[in-house]
């Protein structure tokens, strides 16, 4: 009996420990709480204005009526610890010993100061918004310093990192309702001729998910005749990477309804496509143009382009900027942190939309 007491005291704060690492007391609480699922909440928000489309509607430019969007992913990298706090950094935390991260000597302070300088400009957060786990420790010692002041006008999405930790908990506790409702990572705004929605790659977008019949009936019901979406993981980029099905599916539905424009992160270069059809070959006339802008943080080395591939720029971290119109858009990708632009131009909404809502 002494020995069993004897491993018992020994076994005990190992599996506290973790358990704190593993964020499962966090985890069970979300769950429990289910406070961003509660379907009077979902209830209230049909009544009253999302935050996202508050952010929206209160960036519209009064005297043009256009609306300046800013647009990057792929941000905050968390630095591993000295010593045994790497590998326990949220009992680290609990004991005292501070975290190394230095927000001044992040590669995206300086893309989130380029974004500061529009200070009215809406934020379109495209998904790995922090590395390694996404783990609540992670945006608050990572994330948050580099972030203060910019989240009530962040319109966020998650991306596979989130998703490292379990549900992508840490994320939607971050976020809570400007995630959008029920914990899903998908929700609409609109604004004049756009509708504009934030997807999940992450999860099914199957034909039978309810993601998917969640856009199908937005689509069918949405009068609009200019859309812009956004998600982490590219369908269609220069360079391919793996568990990309629902980012194809995603994709595909959306240029088949006649999107003007799809924004991902996940690749940490900047790309412009040519217009795209669904399938990913070119469509000059009805196309949709994707854009990667996995910059917020990270650079990679280069890849070779594509046919496909209208522009490229590797080893610049930077933000991507929108204009939307009443009947187009016009863009430029600006490297940080002074601002100077490396791509621009402007298109028309898509045509194969219009053609629909006519029919």
């Amino acid at each position: 009996m002494r020995k069993i007491g004897w491993v018992a005291a020994l076994l005990l704060p190992v599996a506290l420990v973790a358990t704190l690492e593993g964020d499962w007391i966090g985890y069970a609480g979300f769950l429990l709480s289910g406070a961003n699922a509660a379907p009077a909440q979902q209830q209230a928000s049909l009544q009253t204005p999302s935050p996202q489309q508050q952010t929206i509607e209160q960036a519209v430019d009064p005297d043009t009526g256009a609306l300046t969007l800013l647009a990057f992913g792929d941000i905050a990298n968390c630095p591993e610890r000295p010593g045994l706090a790497s590998a326990v950094p949220v009992t680290a935390d609990l004991i005292g010993l501070a975290s190394p991260f230095d927000p001044t000597a992040s590669l995206a302070a300086d893309t989130v100061a380029l974004a500061r300088r529009s200070p009215d400009a809406p934020i379109l957060a495209l998904g790995d918004l922090v590395y390694s786990s996404g783990k609540p420790v992670e945006f608050e010692e990572c994330f948050d310093p580099l972030w203060s002041g910019l989240h009530a006008r962040t319109l966020p999405t998650p991306g596979n990192h989130e998703y490292n930790s379990p549900d992508a908990f840490g994320y939607f506790r971050y976020w809570g309702d400007r995630a959008g409702p029920g914990d899903r990572g998908y929700y609409a705004a609109r604004e004049g001729n756009w509708l504009i929605l934030s997807l999940n790659s992450e999860v099914s977008a199957a034909p039978n998910s309810e993601q998917a019949q969640w856009l199908d009936a937005t689509l069918q019901d949405a009068p609009e005749a200019c859309i812009l979406a956004f998600f982490h993981k590219p369908a269609y980029s220069l360079k391919r990477r793996h568990d990309r099905n629902s980012a194809v599916a995603l994709f595909d539905r959306l240029a088949s309804a006649g999107a003007t424009l799809v924004l991902n992160g996940h690749n940490h270069f900047y790309e412009r496509t040519v217009p795209l059809a669904p399938g990913g070959g070119g469509d000059p006339e009805n196309g949709t143009i994707g854009f990667t802008i996995g910059t917020g943080g990270e650079i990679s080395a280069a890849s070779a382009p594509k046919p496909t591939t209208a522009a490229v720029i590797f080893g610049h971290i930077g933000l991507l900027r929108l204009e939307l119109g009443t009947n187009g858009v016009r863009w430029w990708y600006e490297d940080a942190p002074d601002g100077e632009v490396l791509d621009s131009g402007a298109a028309p909404c898509n045509p194969r939309r219009r053609a629909m809502l006519s029919q």
